[in-house]
């Protein structure tokens, strides 16, 4: 439900509205690399996270003291590189809660430059996808550094991927989804031309695996359950839930329902046992962008 208009590209949200008065979002899935759903018609895919776009508050529940829940996974492509990198230490971190943020502005500040938690987030997971140290800070290429010593597996883990793809022209996931470089060269310093989508695809890709399976068994658990709420979008690792009045906590326990069966169902669908957990978190509020920590 939105309750003004929106000029996305210079047209008024209107444009895209249904008969019925909503606005339903075209999902498709053949549109980008990794397999990831894109959305148009309005493209509501790369909205920033959080209170930032205040766009977000006119998107609300379609019923009148209905919510907006946002399920959002936890560090889904750092836990699914830590998984496809068999990586000790990123595991261990994993399962004993530890802030990688908060490390990542010790590392830096220790190196010469304050820096606070929120602003270290930007480089945290970075060196997943292909960043490096160059053209950064001394401070920041010093943690680039380090990421790669800290995690040996999934720097590991990055080596084997282009010896696979020099050999082979292509990486292949676990579920089966290939990705082809026909044209990748080995440079003469010993890395490969597209290394970063060498890196980025695989970690998308499973990751991409794993949020549509939830979908799936959300939307399957609502139904089972007989509720009124209903899946309304996803963005990246999100899911976005229209909740019925009273349902509120009907709802959240589906989540919990499908976070509990998503091993099982990845392992029966994909023959992946995917060892490292996956946690959901939700948020909920009266729209999309004033949403609160549920309890």
């Amino acid at each position: 439900m939105v309750d003004f208009k929106y000029k996305p590209d210079g047209q008024t949200i209107k444009t895209f509205m249904k008969s019925d008065g909503r606005l339903h979002v075209r999902l498709v899935q053949h549109r980008t690399a990794t397999g990831r759903l894109a959305s148009d018609s309005p493209n509501l895919q790369n909205m920033p996270r959080g209170g930032t776009f205040p766009i977000k508050r006119v998107f609300k529940s379609r019923w009148v003291d209905g919510h907006i829940i946002e399920a959002d996974f936890a560090q889904l492509e750092f836990r699914t590189a830590a998984f496809l990198g068999d990586d000790e230490t990123a595991k261990e971190e994993i399962n004993a809660g530890f802030d990688v943020h908060n490390y990542t502005a010790e590392v830096i500040t220790k190196y010469g430059q304050a820096t606070t938690r929120q602003e270290a987030k930007a480089h945290t997971f970075a060196p997943l996808f292909g960043a490096t140290g160059f053209g950064r800070t001394a401070a920041e290429a010093a943690y680039y550094k380090q990421f790669t010593q800290k995690y040996y597996g999934i720097a590991g883990w990055h080596t084997e991927l282009a010896n696979e793809v020099m050999s082979t022209g292509m990486v292949t996931t676990l579920t089966g989804r290939q990705f082809k470089f026909p044209d990748v060269q080995r440079k003469s310093n010993g890395a490969i031309t597209h290394f970063t989508a060498v890196k980025n695809y695989p970690v998308q890709s499973i990751s991409t695996d794993v949020v549509q399976l939830t979908l799936l068994l959300v939307e399957k658990i609502l139904t089972r359950e007989k509720l009124k709420s209903m899946i309304v979008n996803s963005v990246h690792d999100s899911i976005v839930i229209d909740v019925y009045p009273n349902e509120e906590s009907l709802v959240l326990t589906c989540i919990a329902q499908a976070e509990q069966q998503l091993r099982a169902s990845f392992l029966h669908n994909f023959e992946v046992d995917f060892t490292v957990p996956l946690v959901i978190e939700c948020k909920i509020g009266k729209n999309w962008m004033e949403l609160n920590e549920c309890s």
